[in-house]
């Protein structure tokens, strides 16, 4: 009898065990959003959006980011594969061919001759992404699974999806396209959702804001059209409309909007889901929080009204996606962001900024001086200087002497925290500290000669933008962390977890096998 009732047992938990595994996982990936903005503006927020994903989740409260740069590709490539960028190797958006000696872009063949089709696009490589995805570990488990990824631009679409899977993104026309490295041509779903030319409803020329003018925590604004309490005055802009609807969309709140439509459209073409044991997975990046982040600052009324737009596209697709699956244990929902972005400096000027050209060129003459006239300076980018390799041995100089030099008068440079090469990241593990992060990632193919961090607050010249991210401080490593539904009791949890340990705590709950780079422990909560 007590045998009966134990093997009864342990079926009952074998079954519970497979109902507790999620059939759909949506993860949400917020770029540019910090941890502390949930807090700084949770009373204005409504219930049901990201107060929603708290209340009914589990929120971690000490996520961060372990390396260095933390740039949005490094964050939203550590996300996908469970791994750091010493193991990826993507941090940039770019890197520098060492054989032909030039910037190349890394999900791009940078052949000059490719055309670019009505649907779907040529010129785009999955070869730069050689670790796997969880999106890819899902559909290796089993035929039956599926995968779509959807973002703004298409770097972030495929640094999230992998070299498989369903891939998404806005093209220059305003549809939603695909590369040639994914598929053949766009499903019925997907040209149908194009030609009914929905994305063009969100676009709009003004940027009107949600509340009156008291109703906002910040007060510095740029190009915002708000009106005062209690009266018809408003507080108008100068906004530079720009000639193309899209740049429009990609660059105000009604983005978010655009994109949490298309995403709808891929839960239902996800649905129904008929078998058991099949698993599918909606990643989702949203990339206007930090084009808006960016460009008016974390401290502007534009990137607060943002917020509070989003919060409601949010509370609006997740209504929408509990109605298709009432049964919540059906669905696990994750948000988190791929990185923060700096404060807004007060002296914005260009002398306040770090002149990347400005210190290559510096920085060239001093080693021509030294060595001899020539072009030792291959190039910069998010924290890499990269040596002419080259230019070095054709002069018969060591390339860790270089390298040492370089780092030495980067340290004099003005705004310069740390610099460290190469050799000595290769040389000596490093477990605290800013050569920590730097190691962290570094990964030895793909990075430059030297690696160099900024002062706080201390960010790229760029006239375009006001703000970045990519530093070795918490304001771009402390991001949001918030898993929901499947087998998650609402919990809030202080213990301090990393973001490479997301991508292997969600595909246990899945059950699936990790991702095959990996190595990460699972969060247990």
């Amino acid at each position: 009898m007590k045998l009966k009732f134990y093997i009864l047992t342990i079926l009952l938990v074998a079954v519970a065990a497979v109902e507790a595994r999620p059939r759909l996982a949506v993860n949400i990936v917020v770029s540019g959003m910090s941890q502390s903005d949930i807090s700084r503006y949770e009373k204005n927020f409504c219930k049901d959006g990201f107060l929603r994903l708290r209340g009914e989740g589990v929120e971690f409260s000490e996520c961060y980011a372990d390396y260095a740069p933390t740039s949005s590709e490094a964050g939203l490539a550590t996300f996908a594969t469970g791994t750091i960028p010493a193991m990826h190797g993507i941090f940039s958006s770019v890197g520098y061919d060492r054989t032909a000696n030039k910037e190349v872009a890394i999900h791009r063949d940078n052949k000059p001759d490719y055309a670019i089709r009505k649907e779907v696009e040529q010129g785009y490589t999955t070869q730069s992404f050689v670790a796997q995805t969880l999106s890819e570990a899902v559909l290796a488990s089993s035929e039956r699974n599926r995968s779509i990824t959807i973002a703004h631009n298409a770097l972030s679409a495929m640094i999230l999806a992998g070299a498989k899977g369903e891939c998404y993104w806005m093209n220059d026309a305003g549809n939603w396209s695909t590369a040639e490295c994914y598929m053949a041509e766009l499903p019925s779903w997907v040209r149908n959702y194009n030609n009914d030319e929905i994305n063009r409803v969100f676009a709009t020329d003004t940027w009107y804001g949600r509340y009156t003018r008291d109703y906002y925590r910040n007060s510095r604004t740029t190009d915002i059209t708000i009106y005062e309490k209690g009266s018809n005055k408003r507080v108008s802009s100068q906004r530079k409309v720009s000639d193309s609807w899209v740049k429009n969309l990609l660059s105000m709140p009604s983005g978010n909007l655009a994109i949490f439509e298309f995403a709808k459209r891929a839960v239902s073409a996800m649905l129904p889901l008929h078998i058991e044991d099949e698993c599918k997975v909606l990643n989702i990046c949203l990339d206007v929080p930090r084009t808006i982040a960016e460009r008016y600052g974390v401290d502007s009324i534009e990137y607060e009204d943002m917020l509070y737009s989003l919060d409601a596209s949010l509370a609006e697709f997740l209504v929408f996606l509990y109605a298709q699956l009432p049964l919540h244990n059906e669905v696990l929902v994750t948000l988190t962001s791929d990185s923060g972005v700096s404060p807004t400096k007060a002296d914005n000027s260009d002398s306040s900024r770090f002149n990347t050209r400005q210190f290559e060129v510096i920085l060239n003459a001093f080693l021509s001086a030294r060595y001899g006239q020539d072009a030792w300076v291959l190039g910069y980018t998010n924290g890499s200087l990269y040596l002419n390799h080259d230019v070095i041995y054709s002069h018969k100089k060591s390339i860790a002497e270089v390298q040492e030099d370089c780092a030495a008068f980067a340290l004099k440079y003005r705004g310069v925290a740390m610099a460290v090469t190469s050799t000595a990241l290769r040389s000596a593990q490093f477990s605290r500290g800013i050569v920590s992060l730097l190691q962290s990632g570094y990964n030895p193919r793909r990075s430059g000669d030297v690696l160099i961090a900024l002062e706080p607050e201390r960010i790229e010249l760029d006239h375009k933008r006001v703000a970045m991210s990519g530093s070795i401080y918490n304001y771009d490593r402390h991001i949001p962390l918030i898993i929901c539904g499947t087998g998650v009791a609402p919990k809030q949890v202080a213990e301090r977890v990393t973001n490479d340990q997301i991508a292997p705590t969600l595909a246990e709950i899945m059950g699936v096998e990790r991702p095959q780079c990996s190595d990460s422990r699972v969060i247990k909560f």
